[in-house]
């Protein structure tokens, strides 16, 4: 059967692929796959038929094959979510886009109207990334639950070591000379990692980075998300200058 990890984007659904594929190969009852598109899931689907096992797939976008399979054969779903400001500030970093690119193109709908797909399904173990910033302990032990497999103190202390951020940017190192040296290298097929794929980490991010109008933009359009999973509004104020240049972003994000 499959494992889903479908969290939403730049929010840890990674780390959540790779402590779930850690903890299915360590108990080897299944393996992880590699990245695919989502949209290719049906053949990959179909490609891993007769093996037996958990089989771990990490996708952003839920889709209908995912859905079909879910309800024909049963599977897991682990998902994650983060305050959508922050979210908003590490694909501005990671990709090197501007603020107006990622409100023009609808973003903001796309990310956390994904999560919602894969929070809403039955039985889906849904983390918050503030609490994987914190540790990663907790988040093996719920993810061994889930999956009702062992996790005794040391398997679990050093999963969380292995996945740590500190641990993680040191394989980018590795990531990055493969990268130099393989034209077209775009991530690590076992870790998942692209080479610039770990920012700081910080939680509240985008009260440093983000001006006070791009907040209260997505703040506009995102407001009953963040009250539903728990985001406190920034409360910022907005000069003459901010007000103008909240106006001229419109009233929603397209």
């Amino acid at each position: 059967m499959w494992v889903f990890c479908g969290g939403m984007f730049r929010s840890g659904s990674t780390v959540q692929y790779q402590i779930a594929s850690h903890l299915i190969e360590h108990y080897a009852r299944g393996r992880r796959i590699t990245w695919h598109s989502p949209d290719e899931f049906e053949a990959v689907r179909l490609a891993h038929a007769a093996e037996p096992g958990w089989l771990v797939f990490k996708a952003h976008g839920l889709t209908r094959a995912m859905r079909e399979e879910l309800d024909r054969r049963g599977g897991r779903v682990i998902t994650v979510h983060r305050d959508i400001r922050d979210v908003v500030v590490s694909a501005l970093r990671k990709n090197g886009w501007t603020f107006c690119h990622v409100w023009n193109n609808g973003y903001l709908h796309r990310w956390t109207r994904r999560f919602d797909e894969w929070a809403s399904l039955p039985g889906a173990l849904v983390s918050r990334y503030e609490h994987l910033a914190e540790g990663l302990e907790h988040e093996a032990r719920r993810i061994a639950g889930l999956l009702e497999l062992p996790a005794d103190d040391g398997l679990v202390a050093a999963v969380a070591a292995e996945y740590a951020i500190e641990r993680q940017r040191e394989r980018l190192v590795d990531i990055r000379t493969e990268r130099a040296r393989r034209i077209g290298i775009k991530f690590d097929p076992h870790s998942l990692l692209h080479f610039n794929h770990v920012a700081s980490g910080e939680v509240g991010i985008f009260r440093r980075v983000l001006a006070p109008a791009e907040i209260r933009a997505i703040e506009d359009v995102c407001g009953g998300w963040m009250d539903r999973w728990g985001y406190p509004r920034a409360d910022v104020t907005l000069s003459v200058a901010d007000r103008l240049r909240r106006w001229s972003l419109g009233r929603t994000a397209a």
